[in-house]
């Protein structure tokens, strides 16, 4: 299930897709919600040929310190309903790492307007473009107990948006025991917990 950079392919990247299809007679490809290639109907003895071709790690992201997954938009440059770009926050945290395992996935959801096309109130961590900058929101989950994230600032720009979520993670790894999502460990503590151990404001 190798990711797509947030949905965005090269020329060179669709064409080792095509070449690997070929190459292994794969008979059906699927672009997932989460902007990955899920591969169907291999031979299970091809598939470590097929993670070394696509560079996939073997490890699972959130036991190297990565987040899981991150969903962006094309933003303000690519949408006329766009009110913030969302290249520089998306590199910014696909490049975050932490020294220490997350106790479980960390999906992204980065919307650059307020329809929130990536479902950035149902993800672990969102962002939705406004007028004034980034609404930051904390513990959204989409799954069978589905829950809707807390604001935890708004009127962001990238870097003061990125710095708070890199300090919630961190809040996070040392604070959530192993395999407690976001949207959980929100139900363990306050929103006021949350700040406090971050130190933010209101």
């Amino acid at each position: 299930m190798p990711g797509m950079d947030t949905g965005n392919m090269s020329l060179e990247d669709l064409e080792l897709v095509i070449e690997i299809v070929r190459k292994h007679d794969i008979p059906m490809v699927k672009i997932s919600g989460g902007n990955r290639l899920y591969f169907h109907g291999m031979e299970e003895k091809n598939l470590q040929i097929l993670r070394q071709e696509l560079g996939v790690q073997e490890e699972s992201p959130q036991k190297t310190g990565n987040i899981h997954n991150i969903q962006a938009c094309p933003g303000k440059r690519w949408c006329k309903y766009g009110k913030m770009e969302t290249e520089k926050i998306t590199r910014l945290l696909a490049e975050l790492k932490f020294n220490q395992p997350l106790p479980a996935k960390v999906k992204v959801g980065i919307s650059g307007c307020h329809f929130c096309c990536c479902e950035s109130w149902v993800r672990d961590i969102g962002l939705s473009g406004e007028k004034n900058g980034w609404k930051l929101t904390i513990g959204g989950n989409a799954g069978g107990r589905p829950r809707i994230g807390n604001i935890i600032g708004e009127g962001l720009n990238d870097q003061e948006a990125f710095n708070i979520i890199k300090k919630t993670l961190l809040f996070y790894i040392k604070n959530a025991k192993h395999k407690t999502r976001t949207a959980r460990f929100m139900e363990q503590i306050t929103i006021d917990d949350l700040k406090k151990g971050i130190e933010i404001q209101d």
